[in-house]
């Protein structure tokens, strides 16, 4: 239910009536104030990454924008040892260049409607890796055998640096050969992926990257001097198990290398981290942690370039990592999760966030739902916001992302509330939005709200109309044990559960538009302070997202 907070204005404008409780929290912000001016909203999340595996028919939530993908392991390198995928090969007598493979893998892309937004040169093909000599136990000369073949194919550093440059100088000639110098300057390079997690795609040491990193991009650069590189880490306070072929280990790489980059003149244009966070740990539900400790010493950091923006280039949010995968978050709690991160992205000036599907059959996954809200408000001019008062259900975290359009008549507002202490859905939450205009008290404008939640999401709709999904197998129900209860259900529930899914889905409708409420109209009103107030009420469900759009006449 949707409440308006109408009032009445005396003569001399000094108070206000109103026909409404007033909420308990208020979300707020001053439009009038040009220091509380953030910037404008831009585009980051309409990048999508994709590996050797990726399918270049699959279409991404893009709201109709130009789909950009993020190739890894374009190089080849690949687990599966599939020699055919790599482009530096031994044929038995000599090396030889394979650089077609790359450019049909390209061309897939482009040829469905994509654009490149960045190439990762990786992994090594597996000829690099000719002449070392495996160990079973750390000697601190030979590669471990166990690596040997790592979790994503080949993670060890290539076995001659000259030769490696040569090899990426041709590489990028053979790019702009096919493709040309202007096609491929907007395209982006990045040396490596989450480098310091290690094993899995690095078997070297730090600093054996960091001559890997400094060679790759002086090769690129020989080739084309503008064009845009960099790397991606594990977060600032990343802690690494693994013992490497010279007995040590190491941790994050990514501050040592901004101290490192500088004092050796070495160019990027980003860094990037990944963004894992687990619903069933709150430290990493947190933001104002998160950002802290994992991204603020980088960051802000007093050796960081600059020039450079920092950029996350992997993200889900997750209840299980596994192997070579991850158990997603598919309930509302994925879209309020997205809309407080958001507003963090956009205060940190956090440039991007690569995301893995989130589109299938026609239906948005629960963050890009968030994402096709924040879409309209691209270009909007942001502004500061703050919360006041206290939830009255423990735990609840409510904020919004204000902005104002160019014309100076329109606003439009992302309101969330999301609870990292208890993920069971309870009562709607009643909430003031209020901020301060340049429109006189008394001019008429108008809303609308566009809601998703629990009551628009499929998963949560399935699971709230069939018991058995809340059931755990051993006690009759279609639930797998020990996984969380926001998982997908091809994840959550046995194979009964997902047929059942599969036989009811369509009478939940798609899952691509916002459900929005009829426009209302009200006033725009003078506060104590003699300040233009636009106030709207509202009741915003458990884990809950609300997009509104103000138009002043």
């Amino acid at each position: 239910m949707i409440t308006t907070a109408c009032s009445t204005k005396s003569n001399n404008h000094s108070h206000t009536n109103y026909t409404n409780t007033v909420p308990k929290v208020t979300v707020k912000a001053d439009f009038t104030n040009p220091q509380n001016k953030i910037g404008q909203i831009y585009d980051f999340f309409d990048v999508s990454v994709r590996t050797e595996r990726g399918n270049p028919k699959g279409v991404p939530a893009h709201f109709g924008r130009k789909k950009l993908v993020n190739t890894v392991r374009m190089l080849g390198g690949w687990r599966n040892q599939d020699l055919n995928g790599d482009t530096y090969q031994w044929n038995g007598e000599k090396y030889v260049y394979n650089f077609d493979t790359a450019t049909q893998r390209i061309n897939a892309w482009l040829n469905n409607d994509w654009d490149i937004f960045q190439i990762v040169l990786d992994n090594p093909p597996w000829a690099f890796q000719r002449g070392y000599q495996f160990v079973s136990t750390p000697d601190g000369n030979h590669y471990l055998e166990k690596d040997r073949v790592g979790v994503y194919g080949n993670g060890l550093p290539p076995n001659d640096a000259v030769t490696w440059n040569n090899y990426i100088q041709a590489f990028i000639k053979h790019l702009v050969k096919t493709y040309g110098k202007e096609q491929v300057l907007s395209w982006r390079f990045r040396v490596g992926s989450e480098i310091d997690t290690r094993p899995q795609h690095w078997s070297g040491t730090r600093q054996q990257f960091f001559d890997h990193y400094k060679n790759t991009v002086e090769a690129v650069h020989t080739v084309l001097p503008t064009a845009t590189i960099g790397a991606h880490f594990r977060e600032a306070s990343f802690k690494s198990r693994y013992i490497d072929y010279t007995g040590n280990k190491e941790n994050s790489y990514a501050v040592p290398f901004i101290t490192w980059a500088k004092q050796n003149q070495v160019h990027y244009d980003f860094i990037a981290v990944s963004y894992y966070p687990h619903i069933t740990k709150k430290h990493e539900l947190d933001l104002a942690h998160v950002y802290e400790h994992d991204m603020a010493p980088i960051q802000q950091h007093p050796d960081f370039n600059p020039d450079a923006s920092f950029e996350i280039h992997e993200f889900k949010f997750i209840s299980q990592m596994l192997k070579a995968g991850f158990v997603s978050v598919s309930t509302s709690h994925a879209s309020s999760f997205f809309a407080m991160l958001s507003k963090m992205m956009l205060e940190k000036n956090i440039r991007e966030i690569f995301q893995w599907g989130n589109h299938s059959a026609g239906n948005y996954s629960a963050d890009a739902m968030t994402q096709l809200a924040l879409n309209s408000m691209l270009g909007n001019q942001h502004f500061k916001s703050e919360t006041l008062g206290q939830s009255k259900i423990l735990g609840n975290e409510i904020g919004a992302i204000f902005s104002q359009k160019a014309d100076h008549n329109k606003f439009d507002v992302l309101l969330y509330n999301f609870n990292k202490e208890n993920f069971n859905y309870q009562q709607p939450e009643s909430t003031r939005i209020a901020f301060v205009v340049n429109h006189p008290a008394g001019a008429n404008f108008k809303y609308r709200i566009g809601k998703i939640n629990r009551f628009n999401n499929t998963t949560d709709q399935f699971y709230a109309e069939f018991k058995q999904a809340q059931t755990l197998e051993k006690n009759g129900g279609w639930r797998v044990e020990q996984i969380h209860q926001t998982a997908h259900v091809n994840k959550l529930l046995n194979k009964a559960g997902q047929q059942a899914f599969k036989l009811n889905r369509n009478k939940y409708g798609k899952t691509n538009e916002l459900n929005w409420s009829n426009w209302q109209q009200a006033q725009v009103v003078e506060n104590a302070a003699g300040e233009s107030v636009i106030w709207i009420d509202t009741k915003i469900e458990s884990f809950g997202v609300q997009k509104l759009e103000i138009k002043v006449n």
